[in-house]
């Protein structure tokens, strides 16, 4: 026999024995179709490997010519043999097969137990199927896609759309929630157990759709009573499954946004009206502030996993209360109260200055780094650095800081917020203390090799005065004799080592310890801690016991603000003793005697007290400082922003400038209109056609 005509007589027995096999497929139904399929095609693979083998000597030579030569319909005798099942059985049973698996699909997703291993073996055989004639090597997935996929994927499309609309009529969003999870995860195990690969994406797509997309605004609008409750477990299955779809998230964000917000402004609100019409404590406030941030970070993190969309809401919710509400919104226009970054600066004073209260914070670390967490959403960072800043030059210059580590440890958390630039001055702050203790031994040996009888301590801090926030002292002054002698030491000291270089003292920063014993009978004596000025008032009265205010004026040279509050404070302490009671403190005529019969529980009396008067002062000069250098800075950003473009409309430049500038505070476009007025009168830019602006400089 020639290759033609063995090859024709075996593809006409291949024909006639799959006849068969479908005739006698028609007495099966259902199940027992499936296992039917299953059977005969196992047998028919094992014998077409042994057909395959048996025509070897075919297939080299006369098959192999053959398809060389261009006749691509003759194919190896493996191939011939899934062609024919394909074409003789398969063409003629698929309907009905694929009709019997998904009845057992159904059953399996209804919840009874199959064998799965039987739909693997119809998906293995529906992949064999799938040849590619020209390429006898290649295999495709068109028969898997076009007889199993799809009407499976139909069939799961119509199954779900209809238990997921009676689901949700009868058990609540809540209930589906849990039974959508658990059909999704089914089904993804269920491409693990007999579906092919390729089938995934398409399968979780559907399932996604039906089960999720198509209910999402039922769900969404159960995110605020699962809020309101704090049911953490079912926000996190609604994340799970709203994750899935495009824009899913969406109104989960702007409800947890909003949400955040409602519930921080009511928190300040509950503060406000505990603290009533007495200012409020930092402390409370901050802590109020951090525990609705600390709430609902907690929920973001475990709800949502710290997605960047729920991040992104919390983030905005907390910026809104933590900069606006009703502690740090004016009553009136008129009215002034304490911003959110003054507030956090004199938390972080009260935490970092030696007092009684720090024995309550245990970790001053975990508390600094509260206040990091609210530092981070304030917009007017700025505000902070210049109130901070004040704070710390009076402690590091009144050496009443904690500790050295906390100080160092809070320049350095924010220098990771807000970068070097930001915490510039504070660390030269911190290098001028340390300059100024390692002068103070060279100069105690000056001392000690001078002539001059030392009357107790004089440790005086040099300070760059660009880098200290401290107000100059402009008021005339008259030191006490007794400390003129080590002053002029001091000076002369300084000016051999550092010719050229001015001092200006300031006094108003000054303070010392005096050792008080007020009467013959006192066998231990007070020490009293004073400013300069108290100091100057108390130490001529170990020459008499009594001066007039005018007296006291000639011998200090004080004007007479600085003398009244000084005079003030020992006259409430008890210290001196006014005459007449009733008169104004400092007014002419008055006399001042020292109380010898003063007596008090403590030994350490500090009598060097901020009067309100300087505090609100402060106050203001901060509040100035802080509007001088943002036009400063936005003058320097418009100059660098045009040095670099040259030419620029408004709009684009007023948007590059909130850009740069948002990192320390948000400008009023009033003040940028202001800054750019500016710098068009001093011949840096000017105005051209088109609303735009040039460079000139």
């Amino acid at each position: 026999m020639l290759g033609a005509e063995i090859y024709e007589s075996l593809s006409q027995y291949l024909k006639n024995h799959l006849t068969e096999i479908k005739n006698e497929s028609t007495s099966y139904t259902d199940e027992n179709l499936v296992n039917f399929y299953i059977k005969s095609w196992d047998r028919f693979i094992v014998g077409a490997k042994f057909l395959n083998n048996i025509f070897a000597y075919l297939n080299r030579y006369w098959i192999k010519r053959e398809r060389e030569e261009g006749r691509k319909h003759i194919q190896d005798i493996n191939t011939l043999c899934l062609i024919h099942w394909k074409t003789d059985l398969f063409d003629q049973t698929h309907e009905n097969l694929m009709a019997a698996v998904l009845k057992i699909i159904k059953r399996q997703r209804d919840g009874e137990a199959i064998t799965t291993a039987s739909i693997r073996k119809v998906v293995q055989s529906f992949v064999a199927l799938g040849l590619d004639e020209t390429n006898i090597r290649k295999t495709n997935l068109s028969v898997y896609v076009q007889f199993f996929e799809e009407p499976f994927i139909k069939d799961t499309r119509q199954y779900y759309a209809n238990e997921s609309r009676e689901f949700l009529a009868t058990k609540g969003v809540v209930e589906y929630l849990k039974k959508a999870t658990v059909r999704l995860k089914e089904e993804s195990n269920r491409v693990d157990m007999y579906l092919h690969p390729s089938s995934e994406r398409t399968l979780n797509s559907v399932c996604e759709r039906v089960l999720i997309a198509e209910h999402a605004a039922e769900i969404q609008n159960e995110f605020l009573p699962l809020l309101e409750s704090d049911r953490e477990k079912d926000i996190n299955l609604m994340y799970t499954l709203l994750e899935r779809i495009p824009d899913g998230l969406s109104p989960l964000q702007t409800t947890l946004r909003q949400y955040i917000k409602t519930q921080g402004l009511a928190a300040v609100d509950n503060l406000a009206t505990q603290t009533g019409a007495n200012p409020v404590d930092p402390q409370a406030y901050v802590d109020t502030l951090l525990q609705v941030n600390i709430k609902y970070s907690n929920l973001v993190q475990a709800a949502f996993n710290n997605h960047s969309d729920m991040v992104k809401g919390l983030d905005d919710a907390c910026k809104e209360f933590i900069n606006t509400n009703s502690i740090t919104k004016p009553p009136n226009k008129t009215g002034r109260v304490l911003s959110t970054p003054e507030l956090l600066s004199k938390y972080s004073d009260s935490l970092l200055k030696k007092s009684s209260k720090n024995v309550e914070v245990t970790n001053i670390d975990a508390a600094l780094s509260g206040v990091m967490s609210i530092f981070q959403y304030v917009d007017e960072k700025d505000v902070f650095e210049k109130a901070y800043s004040r704070t710390l030059a009076r402690r590091l210059v009144n050496n009443v800081s904690v500790s050295q580590d906390a100080e160092t440890n809070m320049v350095s958390k924010l220098k990771e917020i807000c970068g070097s630039e930001f915490t510039n001055k504070l660390q030269r702050m911190f290098q001028d203390m340390l300059v100024s203790e390692e002068m103070q031994g060279p100069f105690k040996e000056f001392l000690d090799n001078s002539e001059i009888k030392q009357v107790g301590e004089f440790t005086p801090f040099v300070l760059a005065e660009g880098f200290w926030p401290l107000p100059t002292f402009n008021s005339t002054f008259k030191l006490p004799e007794e400390l003129v002698p080590v002053f002029n030491k001091f000076l002369a000291f300084y000016n051999n080592k550092h010719n050229g270089r001015k001092l200006n003292w300031l006094w108003n920063f000054s303070k010392g310890e005096l050792r008080g014993n007020f009467s013959k009978t006192s066998k231990t004596p007070y020490s009293l801690t004073v400013s300069i000025f108290q100091m100057a008032l108390l130490l001529p009265y170990n020459d008499q016991l009594e001066y007039t205010i005018e007296q006291l004026r000639d011998i200090t040279n004080l004007d007479n603000t600085i003398l009244t509050n000084s005079m003030s404070v020992l006259l409430k302490a008890r210290i001196l003793i006014q005459s007449p009671p009733d008169a104004p403190c400092g007014a002419d005529g008055t006399t001042y005697k020292l109380n010898t019969d003063f007596k008090s529980k403590k030994l350490r009396i500090n009598l060097n007290v901020p009067m309100k008067s300087e505090q609100k002062k402060e106050i203001d000069d901060t509040h100035k400082a802080v509007e001088d250098d943002r036009k400063m800075f936005l003058q320097a950003v418009i100059v660098r922003i045009m040095k670099a473009r040259k030419q620029l409309k408004h709009v684009q430049l007023v948007q590059e400038i909130m850009e740069q500038s948002r990192k320390r505070f948000n400008p009023k476009v009033s003040l940028i209109k202001k800054c750019i007025d500016d710098l068009i009168d001093r011949e840096y830019l000017k105005r051209i056609e088109d609303n735009q602006y040039q460079y000139l400089a």
